[in-house]
């Protein structure tokens, strides 16, 4: 298995390893392998994973979220391997402490230099590799919907807000307004677009910055509010795919903001695959975070974002079966302590 995973960095139709993400375990003597195919071709990675031998040497998975329920039986009729289910939140954050707590360079935000350009930020790597530097945090998991939790310590944590507006409405409406086929593409297309031709501006409105309450020209104080007065055919794919970004992830560091400021924590984690693939999203949530909060407040980001509840699945597995020697499991309850 390390071997073909060192060989192959693609697989199937969409599958792609993300081999800047591979960690060298000196208690496994291995390496951890990331490896992401889109949901909706779960099926392709099955039949991929079976055609090339892989379910030979892998005969129990462990697994979290609906797809681990959805794909099950599939995986069991064409593969001959059994899902291994547990619960996606446990995993996400014991899988998110466990890197915390071990990798020194994990986490890091966009530094705001100047309120009046999203993209004047650079990146800050952010050490966090103490309990004392980590709790209490807000934790945004960003996937088709938003899942908001509250995290006091390790495996001490409540489900205190949400939204159902998220990575899957973005790509919904993505494939509603344009020509992208994959997810991966949608994102990409926002990356070569501007939200100035759709949305409507406080400079728009008011003709430069409204100073009573300090925002900016660029603010925007109408999502889609330009596609009042032109044709759709004056925007491109681009700039719709951008402001539909822009919006879903504003709305989302909106919520976010409100719920740590009724939590009383500064530090908020963004998670998730939506997160993946451009850097756009993450720095439009930390200049929100950084502007609503007067800067009291960071929003964080993780390199491994999108696995941590795939990764917390395996130390469940392992902690569950012994799999792999004692100093692992012993490493492994460290990790989970506290946790149900």
């Amino acid at each position: 298995m390390n071997e073909f995973l060192r060989e192959h960095h693609s697989f199937g139709s969409t599958g792609v390893q993300d081999v800047r993400l591979r960690i060298h375990s000196k208690t496994l003597n291995g390496i951890f392998h990331f490896v992401r195919f889109e949901s909706n071709k779960t099926r392709d990675a099955i039949e991929f994973i079976t055609s090339n031998g892989i379910n030979q040497s892998l005969r129990i998975l462990p697994c979290t979220g609906g797809g681990a329920h959805k794909y099950g039986p599939a995986f069991n009729e064409i593969a001959g391997i059994e899902l291994e289910k547990y619960d996606e939140i446990d995993c996400t954050i014991l899988g998110l402490h466990l890197l915390l707590t071990t990798l020194p360079d994990e986490v890091y935000t966009f530094e705001v230099v100047d309120f009046n350009s999203l993209a004047a930020s650079r990146v800050k790597t952010i050490r966090a590799d103490t309990e004392e530097n980590v709790y209490p945090y807000l934790l945004v998991s960003i996937g088709s919907g938003v899942s908001v939790l509250y995290v006091k310590g390790p495996g001490d944590y409540e489900r205190v807000s949400g939204s159902s507006i998220g990575g899957g409405t973005y790509w919904g409406l993505c494939r509603l307004m344009t020509n992208c086929d994959t997810y991966d593409e949608a994102l990409d297309l926002c990356v070569h677009g501007s939200n100035k031709s759709v949305d409507m501006s406080v400079g728009d409105i008011y003709g430069g910055a409204y100073d009573k309450f300090k925002l900016p020209a660029s603010t925007v104080a109408s999502s889609f509010g330009k596609m009042i007065s032109v044709s759709r055919e004056s925007v491109s794919d681009a700039d719709l795919a951008r402001s539909l970004l822009v919006m879903i992830t504003q709305n989302i560091g909106q919520v976010a903001f409100l719920n740590a400021t009724l939590y009383k924590t500064k530090n908020i984690f963004f998670v998730g695959n939506f997160l993946r693939h451009n850097k756009i999203s993450s720095r439009t949530l930390a200049y929100a975070i950084n502007f609503w909060s007067n800067g009291a407040m960071e929003a964080r980001f993780c390199k491994h974002e999108g696995y941590f509840g795939a990764l917390g699945a395996f130390l469940r597995h392992a902690e569950a079966t012994k799999a792999h020697g004692e100093e692992f499991i012993s490493a492994a309850r460290r990790a989970s302590r506290q946790s149900a």
